[in-house]
C-alpha cells in the first residue's frame, strides 16, 4: 500500500496507517473526520480505505498454488499452500474489518457535507 495524499489537502485528517492493516479507529480520529471540510480529501481517504481489499490477492495466489500442486501430485506442498491461503484470508478479514470502520466515518461525513450544501 502506497501513501495517500489526502492529508496534503486537509492535514487535520488522521493518518490511517500503511502496510497490510489500517490503524484501529480512535475517538480522536472520529472527531477529526467529523470536522473535515474538504470533500476531495475525504474522497481520497475513502478510496484509500477501500484499497485494503487488494490484499485478497494473497488468498487467490495461495488457492491457485494449492490447486496446481495438488494436480501435480505434491499433496504435502499443496496442503502448505492451502494453509498459507487460509492465513492470508484471516489477514484480509481483519484488514477489511478495520478499513470498514474508516469507510463508515468518511461516508457519514460526506453525507453530512452533502446535506449542508443543499
Amino acid at each position: 500500500m502506497g501513501p495517500s495524499r489526502y492529508r496534503d489537502l486537509e492535514p487535520a485528517l488522521p493518518w490511517m496507517g500503511a502496510g497490510m492493516l489500517p490503524r484501529r479507529v480512535r475517538v480522536d480520529d472520529a472527531r477529526a473526520v467529523s470536522g473535515a471540510q474538504d470533500p476531495v480529501a475525504l474522497g481520497l481517504m475513502l478510496a484509500y480505505a477501500r484499497s485494503y481489499a487488494g490484499a485478497l490477492g494473497g488468498v487467490v495466489m495461495g488457492l491457485g498454488a494449492a490447486g496446481g500442486l495438488a494436480l501435480a501430485g505434491r499433496r504435502r506442498a499443496a496442503t502448505w499452500a492451502l494453509g498459507s491461503a487460509a492465513f492470508a484470508a484471516l489477514g484480509v478479514v481483519e484488514a477489511r474489518r478495520r478499513a470498514r470502520r474508516w469507510e463508515a466515518l468518511v461516508e457519514a461525513r460526506l453525507t453530512t457535507l452533502a446535506g449542508e450544501v443543499r
